[in-house]
C-alpha cells in the first residue's frame, strides 16, 4: 500500500496546476490544429508545429506528452511547470515537426464530472480500473497520434517525450514501438509493479531507443533508488541520466541538457 500511496501522490503533487489553470497557447506559435481518431474512436485533439529550419528529406518528428491535469497547450509556453514551450522551440530549431495531443479526460477532453485527481484518488482506495485505464488509454492515444504523424513518411528520427505522467506514458509506448528511436523522459513518476501496464518499471527492460531521463533527488514521488533503478534496468546502449537538486517541478536548466542532449543524437 506504500507504494500505491506514492502512485497516487505523485499524480496529486500540488506544484502542477489544474488543466483549467494552465496558461493559454500563444497565437504566435504557428500550431496548426488536426483531429486523429483513437483505436476505440475517441477524438484526438491535436496541434502540430513545423520545424524552423528546412530539411532536405523528411522532417524527424516528436510526440510530446504533457503531465496529468494539465494539457498540450503546456508545451506552447515558456512558464512552470513545464518550461514546455522552450522545450518545443529547441525540438523545432533541431529541425523536428512537434505533434502535440490532450491525454484522456485533460484539456479539450475534459469530462464533467469526471476528473484525473479523482480517479487517482479511487485508484489509492483500492479501485485502480478507472485510473489505469485512463493511462493504459493516453499510451493508446498516443500511438495513434504517432501512427498519424508517421503515415506517409520515414523520418530519420522518431522522438517521444513527456512530463511526469507524460513521462510513464512516453515509456509504456516506447516499450512497444521500434519506430520510435529517440526517448526523453522528465521525472517519470514512480508506479507500483501491481498497476502492471501502467507502471514503467514493468516495461522499461524493453527500451532499446536512445533515452536522456532527467529525474529530481528531491523528487517526493521517485526516490533516486527508484530512478536509478530504472534507468539500470533499460538495456539501451545509447542512454543518459541527469538528476537535478530539485523537486519534482524540475528547474529551467533542464532545458539546456535537452538541447545537449539533442545536439549530440545521430
Amino acid at each position: 500500500m506504500k507504494h500505491l500511496l506514492l502512485s497516487a501522490l505523485v499524480l496529486l503533487t500540488p506544484c502542477l496546476a489544474s488543466a483549467a489553470e494552465a496558461p493559454p497557447a500563444s497565437p504566435m506559435t504557428g500550431a496548426v490544429a488536426r483531429e486523429v481518431r483513437a483505436a476505440d474512436g475517441e477524438r484526438i485533439p491535436v496541434l502540430v508545429l513545423e520545424p524552423h529550419r528546412p530539411s532536405k528529406g523528411p522532417a524527424p518528428v516528436a510526440v510530446l506528452v504533457h503531465g496529468l491535469t494539465r494539457s498540450k497547450e503546456d508545451w506552447l509556453v515558456d512558464a512552470k511547470p513545464t518550461f514546455g514551450g522552450a522545450f518545443t522551440e529547441a525540438l523545432r530549431e533541431a529541425g523536428y515537426r512537434v505533434y502535440l495531443f490532450d491525454a484522456r479526460l485533460h484539456g479539450a477532453r475534459a469530462v464533467e464530472g469526471d476528473k484525473p485527481s479523482a480517479r487517482v484518488k479511487r485508484s489509492h482506495e483500492g479501485d485502480s480500473g478507472p485510473y489505469r485505464s485512463m493511462v493504459a488509454g493516453t499510451t493508446e492515444d498516443a500511438q495513434a497520434v504517432l501512427a498519424h504523424a508517421l503515415e506517409g513518411s520515414r523520418p530519420p528520427r522518431v522522438l517521444l517525450g513527456g512530463y511526469s505522467m507524460g513521462a510513464q506514458v512516453a515509456l509504456l509506448l516506447a516499450a512497444r514501438e521500434p519506430r520510435v528511436t529517440h526517448l526523453v523522459t522528465m521525472v517519470p513518476p514512480y508506479v507500483d509493479p501491481v498497476l502492471e501496464e501502467v507502471a514503467p518499471v514493468r516495461a522499461v527492460g524493453r527500451i532499446q531507443q536512445r533515452w536522456l531521463l532527467l529525474t529530481a533527488r528531491r523528487d517526493g514521488f521517485a526516490t533516486p533508488e527508484q530512478n536509478e533503478a530504472l534507468f539500470a534496468a533499460a538495456p539501451s546502449r545509447h542512454k543518459a541520466h541527469h538528476s537535478f537538486d530539485s523537486g519534482h517541478a524540475l528547474p529551467r536548466d533542464y532545458l539546456a541538457e535537452v538541447q545537449r542532449w539533442l545536439a549530440a543524437q545521430p
